[in-house]
């Protein structure tokens, strides 16, 4: 009986390896007090904005921990930033491994596929807050918060 389960788990294990490129990434052991937010939503459900978006349209063939590290980074860096529109969709894809399809404004502020995103998709104009912060010549914001925007 041990021997199928070791078997299974040696096939199991190095496939979760292969989900991001992790020898050029570093982890930041940055403080978990601003990592959990609430998003204005109807539910007022509790969404996390450093946790990579589970759809895999926003996602791609991006890194879903590339995406929740530079998240990290930039609500831990970044500056407050808040826009009204909607989102634009992108396909380009950033050499970062960050998934980011939309862009925000003359800018084209490239926007974080995150939980909070991710449950904002499908309304009209709304207003998006959270904070911006440019990485190699990339400026990337993290949703922290939406609701739906007055005509």
């Amino acid at each position: 009986m041990r021997l199928p389960a070791v078997a299974l788990a040696a096939f199991l294990v190095p496939s979760v390896a292969f989900a991001c490129p992790g020898k050029t990434a570093t982890a930041d052991a940055s403080e978990p007090d601003a990592t959990h937010v609430t998003a204005k939503t109807e539910t007022s459900e509790h969404l996390d904005a450093t946790a990579c978006a589970k759809k895999a349209e926003l996602v791609g063939a991006a890194c879903s921990y590339s995406t929740g590290m530079m998240a990290s980074r930039v609500l831990e860096q970044g500056k407050s930033f808040s826009y009204t529109g909607k989102l634009t969709p992108t396909d380009e894809a950033l050499a970062s491994q960050v998934a980011a399809p939309f862009v925000v404004g003359p800018e084209k502020v490239r926007v974080i596929a995150n939980e909070v995103v991710e449950s904002a998709q499908g309304h009209d104009r709304m207003t998006f807050q959270g904070k911006v912060l440019e990485v190699d010549g990339v400026q990337y914001f993290v949703v922290t918060s939406y609701e739906k925007a007055s005509a």
